[in-house]
């Protein structure tokens, strides 16, 4: 293993897009990791004046023909990263950047991260956010088998699988199954995010790879849409990992945190779905705690 990682402080690339408004991508990410005491370098893949959810007219920036160079100027410094976490990818391109820029991490050590956005059950397209995401399906199968953790919800769990979405609730039978075949892929670790297993609650489906068990962290249940969600999950996950916690410790403690902030949110009715969840009054005391409520049982 090549140039191992001596870093005074943890220290997180983030591969995502900058939504300016609308709380989302690196506007979650620096923050939530920043509060878990690790320092984030954020490589944007580009940068919006919003997101694209319900919004119109935003402007939209592609950094992909930049996204090589910062690399390369990185590797100029020496910079080594405890860790390498990407979200949202705009092109086949900068999914190849990724992969590369990830498997270059691998070697000194680098725990990786992918959260495989590509769709959702509601929308068009077959379930992808759009035609272009579809044509990234190849790849990210791809790289959730280099990887060591991956985090898809539901619908991106079947997309990579390649089976047709069950529908809700989904029962512990099929949830083992999911977990089973996703972890075949080749990735160590999965964290199915927005599993309704009931009519009333909702969980993050969890797969250890070191214990091969299966488990079901409770996230609570709000009969509402909430945006940006899955970033904040991911984010409070991949910094959990990085203070020692094992995955299963490490999903609870994410599921706590994204609770909270939905508690908070539900508490201003005047937010719209689009502006994201409350997530920055949850930050000044959540992770000073040193034992979290259990929320999770092997299934």
């Amino acid at each position: 293993m090549e140039n191992k990682i001596h870093n005074a402080i943890p220290r997180v690339c983030a591969v995502h897009d900058l939504s300016g408004f609308g709380k989302v991508s690196l506007t979650e990410v620096i923050p939530i990791i920043s509060a878990m005491g690790i320092e984030v370098c954020p490589l944007p893949t580009a940068v919006l004046s919003t997101h694209t959810y319900e919004f119109k007219d935003y402007t939209f920036c592609d950094l992909t023909g930049q996204m090589r160079g910062i690399i390369d100027h990185w590797n100029k410094l020496g910079l080594r990263f405890d860790a390498v976490y990407s979200g949202y990818m705009g092109s086949p391109e900068q999914l190849g950047i990724l992969m590369d820029f990830m498997k270059q991490a691998k070697t000194y050590g680098a725990l990786t991260v992918v959260d495989p956005v590509m769709g959702d059950s509601e929308l068009v397209n077959n379930g992808f956010y759009s035609e272009s995401v579809a044509a990234l399906l190849g790849g990210m199968k791809e790289l959730c088998g280099a990887v060591d953790v991956i985090t898809p919800n539901v619908t991106e769990a079947c997309l990579l699988i390649d089976e047709k979405y069950p529908g809700r609730p989904v029962n512990n039978a099929m949830i083992k199954h999911y977990l089973k075949k996703l972890s075949e892929l080749g990735a160590k670790h999965v964290a199915i995010t927005s599993v309704m297993d009931s009519e009333n609650s909702m969980c993050v489906a969890v797969y250890d790879g070191d214990t091969g068990k299966c488990y079901k962290v409770d996230c609570g249940y709000v009969n509402r849409l909430f945006h940006g969600t899955g970033d904040v999950y991911t984010s409070v996950l991949t910094g959990a990992l990085l203070k020692g916690e094992s995955i299963i410790e490490a999903a609870n403690i994410a599921a706590g945190f994204v609770y909270k902030a939905i508690q908070a949110t539900i508490r201003h009715p005047e937010i719209k779905i689009r502006e994201g969840v409350l997530f920055e009054p949850v930050l000044a005391s959540y992770f000073n705690k040193t034992e979290y409520d259990k929320r999770y049982v092997e299934i």
